[in-house]
């Protein structure tokens, strides 16, 4: 069987990328605009957030037990199958006017199923990888970034002419979109060896003998609480400082479109740095970040601010990927970008995080949460200075 080129994949899975992140934009980026014209108190729009969440880590850790024991099934299927479970949600929010609990529920569960997919593409690419295949992770990922970021911008802008109501339907296309291009990319053919026994450890046997990924994935819990803190009431920072939605819009753009140059220079960062130190440089930027926008006293330098997301997710989106994978053997890569997804903004990380923004943005208001955020961020880049420290000392032998 002849083995696809890999600037075909890289294009096709730049398009899966593209369409879902805009996708995903259109669907929980503007979630705090989109319940709260639908009724929703901050407090419940926190706790939504946080059930989001949940759900999210709970479908993925079933996800990646399933494939740990089903190994032959397609990753690809999987990450359809999700698509339109997501789309079938979606819909019946779109025709069916609902109460404010069995809507907390549908859009939970749309968007628990829609976060689910993100470990799965990123899982197979690294199919790709493994099986010899020299693809580039980096720029397509980044497209999927700009995407994210236009759309932003653009539903930001229809948003203040129209009303929210024009979110559900531009996820509907979007995610057809997405999974067209999904069935479009090629299979990644047999591995290039024959596989090690599949080992029966618990997530948690896994863990455990595996110091350097619990660390990573304890850090990445950590920055992302802070991070959720403040983004999900990025909408209440924009609008003490005089602006609305188009601002929010822009905003958004700005934080997400950034991403881009720093994930088309991947190849060349990872030339020169490895993807450890590029993702340790990443939580210590992000922890600058959020302390910035605690500080910012205007529009315009809070968009400076935003600016400086390059080097956070511009670098964790790519390098925390390859790191990761780095750390485990390949049966148990699904697994591992699954707990990867689980410990960030999507999973763990995200349900703590708004937990406590739900919970303390009302009584202690929103400059105290951006501390504590800020704080959240620290905490995480200082356990991962020690993963990359512990990681640096198991491969020295081998590099020498």
């Amino acid at each position: 069987m002849e083995r696809p080129s890999p600037l075909r994949i890289e294009i096709n899975y730049a398009a899966v990328q593209g369409t879902y992140c805009a996708g995903s934009c259109a669907l929980t980026t503007f979630m705090t605009v989109f319940l709260a014209w639908k009724g929703f108190s901050d407090r419940q729009i926190g706790y939504t957030t946080a059930l989001i969440y949940g759900s999210t880590m709970a479908l993925q850790l079933l996800l990646a037990a399933y494939l740990d024991r089903h190994p032959a099934f397609p990753l690809r299927r999987g990450a359809a199958l999700l698509s339109l479970t997501a789309f079938g949600l979606a819909a019946v929010l779109c025709v069916l006017p609902l109460p404010i609990l069995a809507m907390m529920a549908v859009y939970t569960l749309a968007c628990a199923t829609d976060n689910s997919r993100s470990s799965l593409l990123a899982a197979v690419m690294m199919q790709y990888l493994n099986r010899g295949i020299p693809v580039r992770y980096g720029w397509p990922r980044g497209v999927g970034s700009i995407c994210y970021a236009l759309l932003a911008a653009l539903l930001g802008a229809l948003m203040e002419r129209t009303s929210p109501g024009i979110l559900l339907p531009a996820f509907l296309l979007l995610d057809l979109l997405s999974l067209l291009c999904l069935l479009l990319l090629p299979d990644p053919g047999p591995q290039l060896s024959v596989p090690r026994p599949r080992a029966a450890d618990s997530y948690l046997q896994m863990l455990r003998r595996n110091p350097t990924l619990t660390l990573l994935l304890s850090g990445c819990v950590l920055s992302a609480m802070g991070q959720c803190c403040a983004s999900t009431y990025l909408v209440r920072v924009v609008e003490a400082l005089g602006g609305g939605e188009r601002e929010l819009g822009l905003a958004i753009l700005l934080q997400s479109g950034v991403e881009l140059p720093a994930m088309l220079l991947s190849s060349r960062l990872l030339r020169r740095w490895s993807a450890r130190t590029l993702l340790t440089f990443s939580f210590f930027a992000t922890a600058a970040k959020m302390l910035l926008i605690l500080c910012s006293g205007s529009l315009a330098m809070l968009y400076l601010v935003l600016l400086t997301s390059a080097c956070c997710f511009g670098l964790y989106g790519f390098a925390s990927v390859l790191f990761a994978n780095s750390l485990v053997p390949e049966e148990q890569s699904v697994r591992t970008q699954s707990l990867l997804a689980l410990s960030y903004t999507s999973g763990l990380g995200g349900v703590l995080g708004n937990l406590l923004g739900g919970t303390l943005i009302q009584p202690l208001g929103l400059r105290p949460l951006l501390l504590l955020s800020a704080g959240l961020c620290a905490c995480g880049a200082g356990l991962m200075t020690l993963c990359a420290r512990r990681h640096k000392r198991q491969t020295a032998p081998a590099a020498q």
